[in-house]
């Protein structure tokens, strides 16, 4: 039956329900297909763009009779960009789609059946953004169609800070005006003085003449081209909690400015934690979690791969006149398996992927009594907590809606040893 899809082939389809992703599900001669850009309860035209063996992926062509859930996605380029996913849902529907999001995993893949909190909103839906990846072909910039490596050319990112859309305007007429095979430009903003931060790659090192252009707009800060500081000192500061951090290119820093407060006064009123307690911050970044919650506890301990994020954190700890934190520089498996003391709390928010198993059983032998997960992939993190629940219980999850208009969600789970 499956063979009687066909690539390109057009058909009329019912959309039944939304997928982890946020894509629609319907059937095609029997096969399932995802389609992205849809609500339950349309009737679409679609496009099959890829047949694999046991599902389709198709593209929206036309909207034959639209949910009455639906809104206007207001961006002109959202019909074929591949930035946003779910512009054209309701700020209260996006909402409740992440929490049944969250739901799902932990109860499918973590075994864990507990009622998810309602999702913290964020006072913003649009210009959140303090960080955005550009893409660049071809004198023309923005993001990748979903599912393709085909370019659409954008003028602004409804996501973005303002700042950031400005910058871009910027750029494209560099772009349109000198010929260059520049590939990616990263932008950074600032929360404190709005300052940018902006990081280059090309693949042709006379393009560093878009450093000195972009050099002259005031808001450039920092202009960094193949991993170099061309211009400026190589970081924006940023204000969290009453903290000031240092962030430099290639560490990690949440791009919800306003979001990323809540984010973290939830953390620790879950934690309770107390005076003489000692922290663990695994995939610690920059050291935000570490050094927001030093002054709550007796000592932490901070664990990062990437070299620069650690520089920064030691920084941060002297900007901030913090004493009872150290940060070590390695795989947090190994660094975490050296320690030898009691460890009370692990604060944990890796990478999308998740902890590395490993570190998972390194972190049952300490056996804290506490461990606060933080994750933007509700998936991994429900399999991360099938692999400690021998030893813990979940006892309260709450997603935190960082990505406004997208699919993807923060969220925060407590465990406590039993």
């Amino acid at each position: 039956m499956f063979n009687t899809v066909k690539i390109d082939e057009v058909y009329d389809v019912d959309i039944t329900s939304l997928e982890n992703e946020g894509k629609g599900v319907c059937k095609v001669g029997g096969m399932i297909c995802f389609v992205p850009k849809v609500l339950p309860g349309e009737k679409v035209k679609i496009r099959i763009t890829e047949i694999k063996k046991n599902y389709a992926r198709g593209k929206l062509i036309d909207v034959l009779k639209p949910s009455d859930k639906r809104i206007d996605p207001n961006c002109p380029f959202y019909k074929d960009c591949g930035g946003c996913h779910l512009r054209h849902q309701s700020k209260e529907d996006n909402l409740l789609f992440k929490k049944e999001k969250v739901e799902t995993a932990l109860k499918r893949i973590g075994k864990v059946d507990i009622e998810v909190d309602d999702v913290i909103p964020c006072i913003k839906n649009d210009n959140y953004r303090n960080k955005m990846s550009f893409k660049v072909e071809n004198n023309k910039i923005g993001f990748y169609e979903e599912g393709t490596y085909r370019l659409v050319s954008i003028d602004k990112c409804n996501l973005a800070e303002n700042r950031i859309n400005e910058i871009l305007g910027v750029v494209k007429e560099y772009l349109n005006e000198n010929e260059n095979e520049i590939k990616m430009i990263n932008v950074r903003e600032s929360n404190i003085t709005n300052e940018l931060l902006i990081d280059i790659y090309s693949v042709n090192e006379n393009d560093i003449d878009i450093a000195s252009y972009l050099a002259l707009n005031e808001s450039v800060s920092t202009v960094i081209f193949n991993d170099k500081v061309v211009y400026g000192n190589g970081y924006i500061n940023e204000i969290t909690n009453g903290l000031m951090f240092k962030v430099s290119s290639n560490s990690f820093y949440q791009v919800n400015s306003i979001q990323v407060e809540k984010l973290y006064e939830q953390a620790i009123k879950m934690a309770e934690l107390q005076k003489d307690e000692v922290a663990l911050d695994l995939y610690c970044g920059t050291g935000t979690i570490a050094c927001i919650i030093s002054g709550y506890v007796k000592k932490v301990l901070g664990i990062e791969l990437v070299d620069d994020a650690i520089i920064d954190a030691k920084e941060n700890l002297i900007t901030n006149n913090i004493n009872n934190v150290r940060f070590i520089c390695g795989d947090a498996a190994k660094e975490i398996s050296k320690i030898n003391e009691k460890v009370d709390v692990i604060f944990v928010d890796p990478p999308r992927k998740g902890i590395d198993r490993k570190a998972i059983a390194v972190m049952k032998k300490l056996a804290p009594k506490k461990i606060i997960y933080i994750s933007c992939n509700p998936v991994t993190m429900s399999r991360d907590i099938s692999y400690l629940t021998d030893l813990y219980d979940v006892k309260k999850v709450t997603p935190v809606d960082m990505f406004p208009n997208t699919e993807h969600v923060e969220c925060i789970c407590f465990l406590e040893r039993r």
